[in-house]
């Protein structure tokens, strides 16, 4: 048979195009541009998302996104104007394009996209606290953004969610890069790429697993009753939020740091319930996949939503901080896309009626 006849459902295994931002390996490996992720968790976020965006592990974003950081009067107009529980997903899909501009920044046709991700912790903390707020830039980015939530002002929390943010920086040709990445390849602007991957992100097979895999544990108040759950959704042959990853055949290596983290900050707090029963969750699931021949472990999303929560968002604006922190990897791949760009263009088998 042709290669051209046979279908790879969901481009499985399919390389598309090769990249230098970031390495997955299934033996429980990541990497940004040859910097371990257990390395790269130790410094600022903004430092790491300059390593990301144009290889320089330093603090000059830092500098170069303060002044953006805020949202004028009629960017905050703009989101106070949608309803308060519209989902985040929804408003910052929506927003990203109507942004405004900002001084050059040196990055060219990419400056947008750096102005964009430099204010979405304002439209996300705006939308949340349904005012607008300031941020103050010289705390740093992630912890700028806890302060306008009025989240935990732990120095423990904010080293978790910093962390947080930088692990789900980058993560090579998931579906929402994937997805911005078509977008860029038809020479469309930076900005309409980031609302296509954002798109994308919302899904719950994708960034929405943090929320889904909180809303379930909310409704298990005992270890026994995540058991149940377990058993019986087995039995049903229904997927379990944040259980498994298509990149990894060992553990999710992002996942390790938020079991931590979640572990941790949960002790001795009413949180400590919650992660009780994840972990339960986790161990069955992984026991009974076990028993399978199968090596499924929890993945990133799976302990996220509890540090977030505890970090001081709700269950809903969660993936949104994932949005926050993609961002940047969206912008890496804007700027690498251009340096060789060709649109996108799979080929389907047709398989209807014939004329």
């Amino acid at each position: 048979m042709n290669t051209r006849d046979m279908a790879a459902k969901g481009l499985a295994g399919v390389v598309v195009d090769s990249t230098a931002i970031s390495e997955v390996r299934a033996e429980g490996v990541l990497g940004y541009r040859g910097h371990a992720i257990e390395k790269l968790v130790e410094h600022p976020f903004l430092t790491v998302a300059g390593l990301v965006v144009d290889d320089r592990l330093d603090s000059h974003l830092q500098s170069l996104l303060a002044g953006s950081m805020n949202l004028n009067e009629r960017e905050a107009a703009l989101v106070l104007a949608q309803p308060r529980e519209l989902h985040p997903m929804r408003l910052l899909q929506g927003v990203v394009p109507l942004l405004g501009s900002g001084p050059d920044l040196g990055y060219g046709d990419a400056n947008q996209g750096l102005h964009v991700a430099a204010k979405l912790p304002a439209v996300i903390a705006t939308h949340l606290m349904g005012r607008a707020v300031h941020l103050d830039s010289a705390l740093g980015y992630t912890s700028a953004f806890l302060q306008a939530i009025g989240g935990s002002e732990d120095p423990r929390v904010h080293a978790a969610f910093n962390t947080t943010q930088i692990l789900q920086m980058e993560h090579g040709f998931n579906a929402g890069t994937f997805a911005a990445r078509v977008v860029f390849s038809t020479l469309a602007s930076v900005e309409a790429g980031i609302a296509a991957g954002i798109g994308a992100l919302s899904g719950p097979l994708h960034g929405g697993a943090d929320e889904a895999v909180l809303n379930i544990a909310d409704g298990l108040e005992t270890p026994s009753q995540a058991r149940e759950f377990v058993a019986a959704a087995l039995q049903r042959g229904e997927k379990i939020p944040g259980m498994g990853h298509r990149e990894y055949r060992a553990v999710d290596p992002r996942a390790r740091f938020l079991r931590e983290w979640a572990a941790g900050l949960s002790h001795g707090t009413p949180h400590a319930s919650t992660y009780a029963v994840l972990c339960e969750i986790d161990r069955c699931f992984s026991e009974a996949m076990a028993e399978r021949g199968k090596a499924l472990h929890a993945n990133v999303e799976f302990y996220k939503g509890l540090v977030l929560r505890i970090a001081g968002l709700p269950n809903h604006f969660f993936t949104a901080a994932f949005a926050m922190a993609r961002v940047f990897g969206y912008v890496a791949h804007f700027i690498e896309s251009r340096a060789d760009n060709r649109i996108y263009r799979p080929a389907a088998r047709y398989v209807g009626r014939n004329a």
